[in-house]
């Protein structure tokens, strides 16, 4: 594999791991895929996202605290990451990878497209679930940036570098970060 490919895949991977982990205060992230992505073709995992709180979100947080009106939401940021990794890994790999094709270039906007497409949904949906207006307002940037992701993929034309640019976005980064922080 060559350096480019395993610093844009190590960086997704590590970013949306790492946030997805801290984001509820999860102190390790669930089994990484870490650098190597299957050979085969990628499955698609059933949502993830809680529609409300269940057990063990209800007995994480005392009912009355401040994190109570958070638990649903960073628990459905959480599985809207996790979803996005998933999809994301191996697009990473492919645009790693010099002398794609237009048709590999054309799979990889629409693979974007629909990644970012069904994360802007999971995190909408995340907004919903709280009554904390940080941590709305939090959401509501990271969709935002999330947003801006899709109209970067739609404008690249199928350009490699402005697909990998896509997924290493700061912007998403930040957003990331701050959702983090208001879940943490």
């Amino acid at each position: 594999m060559r350096p480019e490919v395993k610093h844009l895949l190590g960086t997704v991977l590590a970013g949306l791991t790492l946030a997805g982990a801290a984001a509820c205060g999860e102190g390790t992230p669930a089994a990484s895929p870490g650098l190597t992505v299957p050979a085969g073709p990628a499955t698609t995992a059933g949502p993830t996202a809680t529609t409300g709180p269940d057990a063990s979100s209800a007995s994480a947080v005392p009912a009355g605290t401040p994190g109570s009106k958070t638990v649903p939401a960073c628990d459905a940021v959480t599985g809207a990451r996790r979803s996005a990794l998933a999809a994301l890994a191996p697009v990473a790999t492919a645009l790693g990878r010099s002398g794609l094709s237009r048709e590999d270039l054309a799979k990889a906007t629409n693979d974007l497209n629909t990644a970012f497409t069904a994360m802007h949904t999971g995190v909408a949906a995340a907004a919903e679930l709280t009554a904390d207006p940080q941590l709305k307002a939090k959401l509501s940037a990271y969709q935002l940036a999330v947003e801006q992701a899709i109209v970067a993929v739609e404008g690249s034309d199928g350009e490699q570098a402005k697909l990998k640019a896509v997924i290493d976005s700061p912007a998403m980064r930040a957003a990331e970060n701050a959702v983090t922080a208001a879940c943490a």
